[in-house]
């Protein structure tokens, strides 16, 4: 069990790089627009910080990219590439291979997530919908957090009337936002900003962490570089790297051939769904279920046990 649920959460930790950003992508004789307005040595407010991030998340409302991933947890390391695509609020789908082999395929949409990971032990499309999960009694083998993977996807809508907390330090700005996970559990969003302005193609925006209700980290995105995206003038990283300290997970990833703005609502019907993962058995997280390719339910043998 403890095989799996490492296996798992390697696997589910590769959907950060839909938190990550992109690489420009060119559209033929579209002149860019301006980037937001970058941050400036004058006093810092909430209010400014805020409108920043507000400013560049409006211009994107979904991106698709190819990544290429240097996974490692504890000593273990393996080389990942594949492709992903996310949209707001939280719809996202990572699909990557080794060697040629499927992995990994993990996913959202409004009302639910899923996950298979090849080599976990049963290699079930393990599935849970925000609902169960809302109620804080579903075991789910590593932090889920998907507005978490928006936000360090530098696409995050953040709320002007919301209530945050700012600590200023010599050389970094940290917005400090109180929130509840999709399990119900408190957490403080934190988005750590250079408190100077940045050089071109450094990030203004330098991480963006997730810890409990006391501190602990859970999860953190650190960004290394950034570029302009010349469709929509928003500013996106390119190079990110992603740490689950508690699990001893560490992702290092590149983003290329993006496309932002480019996933239609009938591609986002199929995209986005369970449904076309439907050859493999599927497990209901909430309720303990099993069921075959077909969606019969099934009971007694292999079905996992519940905690």
């Amino acid at each position: 069990m403890r095989t799996m649920a490492r296996l798992t959460l390697l696997g589910l930790a590769l959907a950060a790089p839909f938190c990550t950003g992109c690489n420009p992508y060119i559209r033929p004789n579209t002149p860019p627009p301006p980037p937001p307005a970058a941050a400036t040595d004058a006093k810092p407010t909430v209010a400014s910080l805020v409108e920043y991030l507000n400013k560049n998340a409006e211009r994107v409302q979904n991106i698709k990219a190819a990544v290429d991933m240097d996974c490692q947890q504890g000593g273990q390391a393996i080389g990942l590439s594949g492709h992903l695509a996310c949209g707001k609020p939280r719809d996202f789908r990572l699909k990557a291979v080794a060697l040629g082999s499927p992995q990994v395929d993990i996913g959202s949409n409004s009302e639910e997530f899923w996950y298979w990971i090849a080599k976990a032990k049963p290699a079930y499309v393990f599935h849970c919908s925000y609902r169960d999960l809302a109620t804080g009694k579903v075991n789910v083998p590593f932090p889920f957090q998907p507005d978490m993977v928006i936000a360090a996807m530098g696409i995050a809508d953040y709320d002007p009337e919301g209530k945050y907390e700012l600590k200023e330090y010599p050389k970094t700005l940290e917005l400090i936002q109180e929130t509840t996970s999709p399990s119900g559990q408190k957490v403080r969003r934190v988005t750590v900003f250079n408190r100077h302005l940045a050089a071109p193609g450094q990030p203004q925006v330098l991480a963006h962490a997730l810890t409990d209700a006391k501190g602990k980290l859970i999860c953190r995105a650190t960004v290394q570089k950034i570029d302009v995206d010349r469709a929509t003038g928003a500013v996106l990283p390119t190079k990110v790297t992603i740490e689950w300290p508690g699990q001893e997970v560490t992702m290092k990833l590149s983003l290329s051939n993006v496309q932002t703005n480019s996933i239609e609502e009938a591609s986002r019907q199929v995209l986005f769904q369970r449904a076309n993962l439907s050859g493999f058995e599927s497990y209901d997280l909430a309720r303990g279920t099993l069921t075959g390719p077909t969606g019969m339910r099934r009971a007694g043998a292999g079905v996992l046990p519940r905690r």
